[in-house]
């Protein structure tokens, strides 16, 4: 099954909001779909890590998810990310998110539990058969290792029932590479490493899946577009720029309270805390600070 050609381009991984209380507030999801939308981006991935999906109740998981698919109201695709820890589980999200709309669903592999390539298969299968939605596996590479190569990777997941592709999250774009070159058309990555959209690009990618897009979508989608357009100079003086942000921000371990200081001071947004262990720990950020960074980014994003 190939995927619809709407499914392109930069997609934040969107936040999920909280609020004091540690419940998602849905008024804020309701302003993210609203900003994304009006910022033309190329479709949203909910509840996925950046969203915090294992932190969430079902009950919060799909009540998010209903409210963003009813007030993006078809203007924007939404992919809903329903792995959970059980198969049952996740089978239970796919089919909520068949039945309120979404465009797509996504999954992790197996988490927690040491499992087989196989039994990982297994869980995608029935995931995936659970309904007609396309279905994207989410390949994160820092918590699940599939010990395949990315050929036979490739072709594994192509036999999966209603595939349309990937979100690949790992700097390794050798793999990226072959896995697009073996998948063809019947199996479209996008690119999960916000630190290399445009070099994903250049390895076959169809779109971008990101954190960071949630505060730079517009720039990103700007740079990547004159990237895959021929302008090389106006992609590598993007990345330089973003590149060094992003290491600055994971440099001051304090990522989350950057993330909710960025979209209160540039879309006026409050996406709150997220759920312990998350931030935990973080240290505040200054006006001044998260201000420099936000300048310098679109400073270098082409026009």
């Amino acid at each position: 099954m190939t995927s619809p050609p709407r499914f392109h381009g930069v997609w934040p991984a969107m936040l999920t909001p909280l609020d004091a209380a540690g419940e998602p507030n849905l008024a804020a999801v309701e302003q993210l779909v609203e900003l994304f939308v009006d910022q033309g981006l190329g479709g949203l991935y909910i509840l996925g890590s950046t969203g915090q999906w294992p932190l969430l109740r079902l009950k919060h998981r799909r009540a998010v998810a209903e409210r963003a698919v009813r007030v993006a109201a078809g203007r924007i695709p939404i992919i809903v990310h329903v792995g959970a820890v059980t198969t049952e589980d996740a089978v239970a999200l796919a089919r909520h998110a068949d039945s309120i709309g979404a465009d797509a669903i996504s999954s992790v592999a197996p988490i927690y539990f040491p499992t087989t390539v196989d039994a990982t298969f297994e869980h995608y299968r029935k995931i995936g058969q659970a309904t007609n939605l396309p279905l994207y596996v989410y390949h994160l590479s820092i918590v699940n290792q599939i010990g395949l190569g990315p050929r036979e990777y490739a072709r594994r997941v192509l036999e999966l029932p209603n595939i349309a592709g990937m979100k690949f999250t790992d700097s390794n774009l050798h793999q990226l590479g072959l896995m697009v070159d073996e998948g063809g058309e019947q199996l479209q990555i996008f690119s999960g490493d916000d630190t290399l959209v445009c070099h994903a690009a250049l390895s076959g990618a169809i779109g971008a899946i990101g954190t960071f897009y949630n505060v730079w979508g517009p720039a990103v989608q700007r740079a990547r577009n004159a990237f895959i357009g021929g302008d090389f100079t106006a992609g590598r003086t993007f990345m330089s720029a973003f590149q060094n942000a992003l290491a600055d921000i994971l440099a001051a371990q304090s990522t989350w309270t950057f993330l909710r200081a960025a979209m209160q001071l540039k879309y006026g947004i409050d996406v709150g805390m997220p759920q312990p262990p998350l931030g935990a720990l973080d240290q505040p950020w200054s006006e001044t600070d998260v201000q420099a960074l936000l300048e310098r980014v679109d400073a270098a994003a082409p026009a």
